[in-house]
């Protein structure tokens, strides 16, 4: 029964992150996008508090501030994918191992700058 449930998991894992995953990450680009513009355009706020907004966006979201100026602030995230995890469990467990050596050292994370 276990192999018949790892069968499947291949190719759900191989739907979800083509169809699912992919088309949302663009999505979830632009919603720290439309936030910049949003914040940008407030002439309402100085820099200091504009900073501090993006700072909490980026704090609300899991990202780790990597580099902070008065200009400038960056945050790092990984993003853990699923869908890879679903296609290395259906190659028998040691596509799920080597993903999983993938996220920990590998994968570059995503990376959300703001600038003034």
């Amino acid at each position: 029964m276990s192999q018949l449930i790892m069968l499947f998991l291949f190719p759900i894992g191989l739907y979800f992150y083509f169809f699912v995953e992919r088309k949302e990450k663009f999505k979830y680009q632009k919603v720290f996008d439309d936030f910049q513009i949003k914040i940008k355009d407030n002439i309402a706020l100085n820099n200091e508090q504009k900073m501090q907004q993006y700072e909490e966006m980026l704090r609300h979201n899991g990202y780790n501030i990597t580099s902070s100026t008065r200009t400038r602030i960056q945050g790092e995230k990984r993003i853990f994918y699923a869908s890879l995890l679903a296609m290395g469990l259906g190659l028998y467990f040691v596509g799920a191992l080597v993903y999983l050596a993938y996220y920990f050292w590998i994968q570059k994370p995503h990376v959300v700058v703001y600038e003034i």
